[in-house]
């Protein structure tokens, strides 16, 4: 077969396997990925959130025609500072590929840090902190609002200037207390259903989880500490 008959034959081939398929660059699927997973972490938190992949395995991926959509099936429901997240790849709503994205995660809140030196048993009060809006993503389940202001409170350690005021630190009087009665409202859908009284099986401040037991029934629940000595069971 002529040479040149069959370069043009190749090159045909070529260039018709090229008209179904498409091209992402490497910053294109960061920025879809980043994307998908802000949106993910504001439906869990009120914060401000910032995502970042820094680098992925490829700088140019291939893919057929059509429509691409990411699906993150391994990391997507958690916020960690840093990570690895799997994604599905489809075209068309067809699977193509996976691959593994390292992702970088900062949270900003409004958080109380300590305004000055603070001694160990030194009590913590508006005076002695200040609310600063800062990357919490490392300590996300342990730092305090403005609103525990209200409460008194006093340090088990001695924190330094600026150092985010660490609840597993800080000795406070909790708005459930062990053994103590409580209000149980049971929730469903939304609606409160029924009301009855519990004693907490636990210490508890707003947003914890904790058992409490109802002796008339011999049963026990678990609730969210939604006030002082008020609890919340969905049902």
């Amino acid at each position: 077969m002529n040479k040149r008959f069959l370069t043009v034959i190749l090159l045909i081939f070529a260039t018709s396997l090229n008209v179904n398929a498409q091209t992402l660059s490497s910053a294109q699927v960061k920025n879809q990925i980043a994307k998908q997973l802000t949106e993910n972490y504001k439906k869990m938190t009120n914060a401000d959130i910032e995502v970042k992949i820094p680098a992925t395995p490829f700088a140019q991926l291939q893919l057929p025609d059509g429509n691409v959509t990411y699906k993150i099936t391994q990391g997507g429901d958690k916020i960690v500072a840093r990570d690895i997240k799997r994604v599905d790849i489809y075209v068309n709503g067809a699977f193509v590929k996976n691959i593994n994205l390292p992702t970088q995660t900062a949270v900003y809140k409004d958080v109380l840090i300590a305004a000055d030196y603070i001694n160990r048993e030194q009590a913590i009060t508006r005076e002695t902190t200040m609310i600063k809006k800062i990357d919490v993503s490392q300590k996300m389940d342990y730092v305090l609002s403005e609103n525990v202001l209200s409460k008194e409170m006093s340090a088990k350690k001695a924190f330094q200037k600026g150092e985010i005021i660490d609840k597993r630190f800080v000795k406070m009087r909790p708005d459930v207390a062990r053994n103590e009665e409580v209000r149980v409202f049971f929730v469903s859908n939304g609606s409160v259903m029924i009301s009855i009284n519990g004693t907490a099986l636990a210490d508890g401040m707003t947003g914890d989880y904790i058992n409490v037991e109802n002796k008339n029934y011999k049963k026990v629940y678990t609730g969210k500490v939604i006030g002082e000595n008020k609890i919340l069971v969905n049902i």
